[in-house]
């Protein structure tokens, strides 16, 4: 990812980690340019996060003064009925130019008021003739705090307050499937640890918490790039932007170092596999084996994973040098558990 330029708030640094994510590249400013509007066709990294039924998403922006702001983002999805998607990319606040929050609203709004068949030319014309049943509204949560007990401490312990931490499309609607959080138990035993690694990072809020409390290098990975970008934008948002290296790993794919401890809130076994989603479906179980048979060449001789998934892994473990403790069984929900996994002596 590109390098971002510091006077750009922490709202608008976010917006560039995401259309960057999704490979977006907007036009350098050209002065003198007329005002108006542009469209972007994106690519499959775009039309994944957002389910496009045609594998079409576009970007709608405003030409102002030269330069191109981003207005939304726009597909069709569903099957039976096709819905018309949105994701608005407006700003709250714009720290170069504060005054052109209003004009953008105003351009936005004036797109949007003309006939609809005439938006949809506009966007993308082999969507003019789509009958369509609704919307879609897929947009950036940009104020999310964190809510569960253990994640709310650490962050008022580095830092007096929690801050707001942004969420993306694709990240929050697959988001920890579990009614329970992994850093609920792991977090407070992590104790003469030097470095972590957070297998499948999500919104990147576990990778967060352990660097802010122990001040420790955190490694974070996840197949899909847009939990990358997400991480990076929270741990930004924390101040742990240092201590916490974010990068796209298909389980331990590209990791070359061993950890003091792991953390993996695996996805549950399923039997469907779904390739062109961005996120991870477990088909019958093989990456939580793929991990588990792996681990022994990530784990320092006294690390330790902390894992939720199944109560029971005897179907997973392949590996004769692993030994299991389990911390919790989840009840009634009795088919999710936490678990600790060291080396035997």
């Amino acid at each position: 990812m590109d390098v971002i330029k510091s006077n750009l708030t922490l709202q608008e640094q976010d917006l560039v980690l995401f259309l960057d994510t999704l490979g977006v590249k907007l036009p350098e400013p050209k002065p003198g340019r007329y005002d108006g509007y542009v469209t972007i066709s994106l690519g499959q990294v775009a039309a994944s996060v957002f389910k496009s039924n045609d594998n079409k998403t576009v970007l709608l922006g405003y030409r102002h003064k030269g330069t191109i702001f981003p207005l939304s983002i726009h597909f069709l999805t569903g099957k039976n009925e096709i819905l018309f998607g949105h994701s608005t990319l407006l700003l709250d606040a714009h720290g170069n130019d504060p005054s052109i929050a209003p004009t953008l609203k105003t351009a936005m709004e004036r797109f949007f008021a003309q006939e609809g068949t005439s938006v949809l030319r506009r966007l993308e014309p082999s969507w003019e003739g789509v009958l369509l049943k609704g919307q879609a509204d897929c947009r950036i949560v940009w104020h999310m705090k964190p809510a569960i007990d253990v994640a709310i401490k650490a962050c008022r312990e580095a830092l007096g307050e929690v801050p707001d931490i942004p969420l993306f499309p694709s990240v929050y609607s697959y988001n920890n499937p579990y009614v329970e959080n992994l850093l609920e138990v792991g977090l407070p035993e992590l104790f003469g640890v030097k470095r972590a690694l957070v297998l499948g990072t999500g919104s990147g809020l576990d990778a967060v918490c352990i660097a802010m409390k122990y001040n420790i290098s955190v490694d974070a990975t996840d197949v899909n790039p847009m939990a990358i970008a997400n991480t990076r934008a929270a741990a930004r948002r924390c101040g742990v932007e240092r201590l916490v290296r974010a990068y796209i790993s298909d389980a331990y794919e590209n990791i070359h170092e061993k950890f003091d401890v792991i953390f993996f809130e695996a996805p549950l076994a399923t039997d469907e596999n779904d390739q062109a989603d961005i996120n991870r479906y477990d088909f019958e179980g093989a990456l939580l084996r793929r991990v588990l048979s792996e681990l022994p060449n990530y784990l320092l001789p006294e690390g330790r994973m902390f894992l939720m998934s199944r109560p029971d892994l005897s179907p997973y473990i392949t590996s004769k040098v692993l030994r299991v403790k389990t911390w919790r069984l989840f009840k009634p929900l009795s088919s999710v558990a936490i678990h600790e996994i060291r080396l035997k002596e």
